[in-house]
């Protein structure tokens, strides 16, 4: 499962006292700009925080975190800025019917059960650049959903339906009746190879890690590209806080070709009826999203989850060539790294070129 929330407020809070204030995240620079937000913004603070047991009345909206959350297909749906900036600033309930209320931290959307406080969605985002248009645009990357049934119990758990109906309230979030803009078709994707090779020997903008969830040195493919980078990239990697299953995180290559690495925590294959595949593919989409932060135009994959993880080859490579395929980005070139020739046979089938 990935962390829980922290109950802390983040730089969406708006709050001027107390200790200085960390640099704006890439985030935050893309949705205000160098200046940070014109206006205050809502944040956790504002709706206060509950204990289990605590009252919720009119006078006192509190909020406490998802209790167990379960990954959902993000929503496919690319916001503006102006939309964006707009669900950044936070969501209060318009009257007794409206049963939502929505704050962010940094690039994280939270959605609450106005009238318990309860924590149902989060939501996160990522700024994307499209080649088709100068404006930054902005799309969910991962998204969870409690399943605590005594918080929240839908009569039939669908993630797909979990995934519309999620999209359905970013859109009332957004502040109706402003449309959402969906300029995906025309979308021409990178270029996309799958290659025989070392992924420590590319020489590429960035490097997709396999990373453990404390994203130390590890065995395989993890631990040849820690080897290759130098010490430099496990002290950085400590400064991090560790990375939960389906996200991304980026660092230097260090004394690699590569100038970044991205390190993504891959799920354990567990019979396929866990969730594997939708944080199979949050890993490319969270991969991708952090390629597009640090202006990475070539990026190269090995074959995530197939190995100790053991996910099954055929269908981890279809899932790694769709997500690539479509999810918007601004990389040009990609490439699937392959260990051995059944990885290459794999991908190449995967991509249509197996004749």
């Amino acid at each position: 499962m990935a962390e829980e929330p922290s109950d802390e407020g983040g730089e969406a809070n708006g709050g001027s006292d107390g200790p200085e204030r960390p640099p704006p995240s890439l985030f935050s620079m893309a949705l205000w700009g160098p200046e940070g937000p014109p206006e205050r913004v809502f944040g956790r603070n504002d709706w206060g925080s509950c204990s289990e047991g605590d009252t919720h009345d009119d006078h006192c909206l509190c909020v406490s975190p998802i209790r167990a959350p379960v990954t959902i297909p993000p929503p496919e749906m690319i916001l503006s800025r102006e939309e964006m900036q707009e669900i950044a600033k936070g969501y209060r309930p318009i009257d007794m019917n409206d049963k939502w209320l929505a704050f962010m931290e940094d690039n994280r959307l939270f959605l609450h059960r106005s009238w318990t406080g309860y924590g149902i969605y989060e939501v996160t985002f990522a700024a994307k650049g499209f080649s088709w248009t100068d404006e930054t645009g902005f799309m969910p990357t991962s998204a969870r959903v409690e399943s605590d049934p005594r918080r929240y119990s839908p009569e039939e758990f669908d993630p797909i339906g979990e995934r519309d109906f999620l999209r359905d309230l970013i859109v009332h979030v957004s502040g109706e009746p402003i449309p959402i803009s969906l300029p995906i078709v025309g979308y021409s994707g990178p270029t996309i190879e799958a290659v025989l090779g070392d992924i420590t020997a590319e020489d590429v903008d960035a490097i997709v890690n396999p990373a453990n969830t404390r994203l130390s040195y590890g065995g395989g493919v993890n631990g040849a590209i820690h080897k290759a980078a130098g010490p430099e990239l496990l002290a950085h990697c400590k400064t991090l806080g560790g990375c939960p299953v389906g996200r991304a995180k980026v660092t230097p290559g260090y004394w690699l070709d590569a100038r970044w690495v991205i390190h993504t925590v891959t799920p354990q294959w567990r019979g396929g009826n866990r969730g594997e595949p939708v944080l199979l593919e949050s890993c490319y989409r969270e991969a991708l999203a952090r390629a597009d932060e640090v202006g990475a135009q070539s990026v190269a994959f090995p074959a995530l989850a197939t190995g100790a993880h053991g996910y099954p080859l055929k269908e981890a490579a279809r899932i790694a060539v769709n997500m690539v395929r479509w999810t918007p980005t601004d990389v040009q070139s990609i490439r699937f790294v392959c260990f051995d020739n059944r990885t290459l046979r794999a991908f190449q089938s995967a991509l249509g070129q197996d004749e």
